[in-house]
Order: C-alpha cells, then structure tokens, then sequence
C-alpha cells in the first residue's frame, strides 16, 4: 500500500495523471507490434515450402496375359505407364486400350536370365546366343505387336544385360525408334546404362520394386519409402507387376497411395516425364 501511494505521489507531483495511463498504452503497443513485424514467423514462406512437388513414376510390368487384371488397373485415372510382353494372347489388345486410356506403354522384351528358371521366360525370348538379324526380327515384330511403345524394358535378362553385343544392338534399335529404356535388371553388371550414355538414349534406372507376393501392408510400406525417396531427389520409379507377383495386391496399394501422395504433394506422372527432370537435374 505504501508503494501504491508513493507512485501515485509521483505522478501527481509531475502532473501526468492525466496522460500517463493513456501514453503508457500506447508505448505498450507500439512495442507489441514491432515485435510481431520484425520476430513473428512468415507464414506465407511456409505454405510455399509446403506446396513443392514431387513427381513419382510407376511402371507396371508383365502385362499381356491377363486381360482382366489390366481392366481393373485402367480404370485409375493418374498416369502410369504398363510395360506389355509381347505375344502374348492379350498383348496387342492391352497396348490398344492401354494408349486409349492415356497410359503410356512400354514394350517388355523378354531376355534370358543368368541363373533363374527359364519358366519364366516368354515366347521368342532373346537369348544370350541369339544372332543380330534375329533380335532385328524380334525386336521389329514386338513393337507390331505392343503397339504405341514409347520405351523398352526388360523381363528377366539378367545373363543378356551383360553381353556388349546384344545390348548394343538393342540399343541401336531402340535409338532408331525414339524409345527411351528402362533397365528393370537391377544388376550391378548391366551395360544398358553405359552403352545407352554413349550412344546419347535416355536410360532409367527404377529406385524400388514394390511387391511382395500379394502382402498389402509390405507393398503399402514401399509406397511409403517411394515417397520418401521421391522427396529427396525430387523424382523417383518404381516397378510394380501383374500376375502372380503383385497383382491386384500391387492395385490395391497403388489406390490407398494416390489418397496419400494428395496430402504430401506428390505428383504421379509417366516415365517420359521423369527423363525431363533426369535431364534438367543433370544440367
């Protein structure tokens, strides 16, 4: 109490009762917006930072014998691509809807591996002893038949992925006909990347696989570690397959992922997208 009355004192022996309290307001103000304008957080820098992009590209490979199965992957409306076996009963048929659709189709040419079962392997499959006018012909009568290629990739092949002259050739085809390539080996001892760089194609090279034999919540993790590579980098791609491998397990997840790439501001696009960025990212 006595403090009280010795301010009160004060002020009214310096005559500044009467503009005191008002003075005192305005002081305090004008130092709680200084405070707000030169020390508050930008809000507007934020919400950019939260708006980048990234792109994410999925190739969905062994297409061609099941008509059905592609049905249902069709009907997602985002871009993909499909990479179609040739002759197979349904290859010609998938390409033409697939091309309706908007998709962009990839042709998936059939190689001999180096120590898997040969079970897998498709018909004309190109072997590692295969002369150059044979893998002319077949390469030839593929894009007949998976109409619309845009690139080329392989199935299996990892024993062919190794032999210079086979992918030198194929190289050289894919570079008459404009197609880019996707080395789906992922062996350390491919030549596609190397031989491609030299003669001046496109060559990707995917960053995940994301099946795992039909088990949801292992492929739905994959998305997640896609995205997140996707984020880093910029762009990523991966390999999801039809069949016995993935299926409509691979579709399902495919779905729940496009839900979560809205919210983290990943974009899907096709493989013909990610080579522009793989190109600016090299400039």
């Amino acid at each position: 109490m006595r403090f009280k009355r010795y301010i009160l004192v004060i002020i009214e022996r310096t005559k500044l009762s009467k503009f005191f309290i008002p003075f005192l307001a305005l002081f305090c103000g004008a130092a709680l917006l200084l405070v707000y304008l030169f020390y508050n957080p930008k809000p507007k820098i934020k919400e950019a930072a939260s708006q980048t992009l990234s792109y994410v590209a999925i190739i969905f490979e062994d297409a061609g014998m099941d008509e059905e199965e592609v049905q249902k992957l069709l009907s997602i409306n985002v871009p993909f691509d499909i990479a179609i076996i040739p002759f197979l009963p349904f290859s010609n048929k998938i390409s033409l809807t697939s091309h309706e659709k908007g998709k962009e189709v990839i042709l998936h040419l059939s190689m001999e591996p180096e120590e898997e079962s040969t079970i897998w392997l498709c018909p004309r499959s190109i072997m590692n002893a295969t002369p150059d006018d044979e893998i002319e012909k077949i390469f030839k009568d593929a894009l007949a038949n998976v109409a619309n290629s845009k690139g080329l990739s392989i199935h299996l092949g990892t024993l062919v992925c190794k032999n210079e002259r086979i992918v030198k050739k194929l190289s050289t085809i894919a570079k008459e006909n404009n197609l880019f390539i996707v080395d789906s080996t992922f062996s350390s001892e491919s030549l596609f990347a190397k031989i491609g760089k030299q003669m001046g194609l496109q060559v990707v090279i995917p960053d995940i696989v994301l099946d795992s034999r039909n088990e949801l919540k292992p492929i739905q993790d994959k998305f997640n570690l896609l995205f997140n590579i996707a984020k880093k980098k910029g762009f990523a791609v991966a390999i999801g397959h039809l069949g016995t491998d993935g299926g409509i397990t691979t579709i399902e997840a495919f779905k729940q992922a496009i839900q979560k790439a809205e919210k983290e501001n990943i974009k899907f696009v096709f493989v013909s997208e990610i080579l522009k960025l793989q190109k600016e990212n090299i400039k």
